[in-house]
């Protein structure tokens, strides 16, 4: 059922049904400034304004009065339609009227849609944070996991290195982004220049890699041009156990047979992991699977 917006104007206004839709001129209607979507994408909007101008707006927008302006009206939800309608060169647009409709709800509804950036996720977050609630009073609110919320409003306060990925839109993967946090925490000097490596793949388990290594940094490796095969076999030359418990040098075949069943299986991730790693990571590497190797060839008589 639709009313004109002249209805409004009638001393029963505020009886009206807020599943009523009527038809309220574009020019009486704002955008909630506070709302939590600040994006739009001009070439999807040109679209729904082209499918506007053929076939009209199918489902009504959400709008509550403006207080401080008599007859007007502040948008709950819908601002994506509203543009577009204006686009369109549309007069008018189909509302219904919901007081009671908070920002909340506009979150809400968004996150439903998948709407809404990390970004804006996070300026919302942060605006009820800074009002008094808790981490756990907001993710109530909204629906949300506390840890949703604690992983967003770390994008509030990013450190300048991944501030510039996030920003830029290089980043967008929440998770990613607090990979990245954790890890400057670590070592940020180590992190700032991994990330300004030009080939890095920036993923979670490129991440997880990279903090795997940077957990033993002041463990001092040989280089590998200074391992001579003497030390290598030197390395290998104690006495084979007899037991089958507890035995290093099986372990290490063990690991030798797992380790060429994974490059078997995973080679074309293992050649993307291996261009991860610095010229120091390279010669760890190396001197292990070097050991590895000796040792295999000595419990297995090759």
């Amino acid at each position: 059922m639709k009313k004109n917006v002249d209805t409004l104007k009638e001393p029963q206004k505020d009886k009206i049904s807020t599943v009523d839709s009527l038809d309220l001129p574009l020019n009486l209607i704002e955008e909630d400034p506070n709302q939590p979507r600040t994006e739009f994408d001009p070439i999807t909007l040109q679209e729904l304004a082209d499918t506007i101008r053929l076939r009209g707006v199918k489902t009504p927008i959400s709008v509550h009065p403006n207080l401080n302006k008599d007859g007007h009206f502040i948008i709950n939800h819908g601002a994506r339609r509203y543009r577009a309608s204006i686009l369109a060169g549309k007069k008018s647009i189909p509302a219904f009227i919901d007081s009671d409709y908070t920002q909340s709800d506009q979150l809400i509804e968004n996150l439903q849609r998948d709407n809404l950036t990390a970004r804006e996720i996070a300026d919302f977050i942060g605006r009820q944070v800074s009002k008094g609630l808790k981490s756990v009073e907001v993710a109530k609110e909204i629906g949300k996991s506390e840890g949703f919320v604690s992983q967003h409003l770390t994008l509030l306060n990013l450190p300048d290195p991944i501030a510039k990925l996030f920003n830029s839109g290089e980043i967008r993967d929440v998770m990613i982004i607090n990979d990245l946090v954790r890890a400057y925490r670590q070592d940020q000097s180590r992190l700032t220049k991994w990330l300004h490596n030009p080939d890095q793949e920036i993923t979670r388990s490129s991440i997880k890699l990279f903090r795997e290594f940077i957990k033993n940094k002041d463990t001092h490796y040989p280089e590998v041009d200074d391992i001579t095969h003497e030390e290598i076999t030197a390395a290998s030359a104690s006495p084979i156990p007899t037991t089958k418990c507890h035995s290093p040098l099986l372990t290490m075949v063990k690991l030798i047979d797992e380790f060429y069943l994974i490059i078997k299986k995973e080679n074309n991730v293992l050649d993307k992991t291996l261009t991860l790693l610095s010229k120091e990571e390279k010669n760890q590497l190396t001197f292990l699977l070097n050991k590895l190797v000796t040792f295999g060839k000595t419990i297995k008589g090759d």
